[in-house]
């Protein structure tokens, strides 16, 4: 068995090859997507050497949603294009409030909810 200190070594050394692999593959897709022209949000797919490569391209839109609803309904326009999200989901904090204050709604709950470890993370930091 590793030591400590020999497992965070190792760990520092996987992360830093993680990040060349990381930076080295960007550098790569940015060298393909130059060669094979698409829309600006859009996709192309070819064949090269029996292998298949996309190349996709898409916008990230940002928008003032409240002033853009305001102008519509100011100017009269029919719609505005805005659409209105409404998502439910489990709140962890309160359902580990009923488990430690509430045993009887807890066991209630806890049939609905399934509750799996997450993966274990490791940060480190060079001092």
């Amino acid at each position: 068995m590793r030591s400590l200190s020999e497992l965070v070594s190792a760990l520092m050394c996987a992360k830093h090859n993680e990040e060349d692999a990381r930076n080295e593959r960007v550098k790569i897709e940015e060298e393909i997507a130059e060669q094979v022209p698409t829309d600006e949000n859009g996709q192309k797919t070819i064949a090269v050497d029996d292998v298949k490569i996309t190349v996709k391209r898409g916008l990230s839109y940002k928008a003032d949603t409240v002033a853009i609803t305001q102008l519509a309904f100011d100017k009269g326009l029919q719609f505005a294009p805005i659409k209105t999200k409404t998502t439910t989901e489990l709140d962890e904090k309160g359902y580990e409030w009923y488990k430690k204050n509430n045993k009887e709604a807890y066991d209630i709950l806890s049939k609905y909810v399934t509750v799996t470890p997450r993966k274990v993370q490791v940060t480190i930091k060079e001092s």
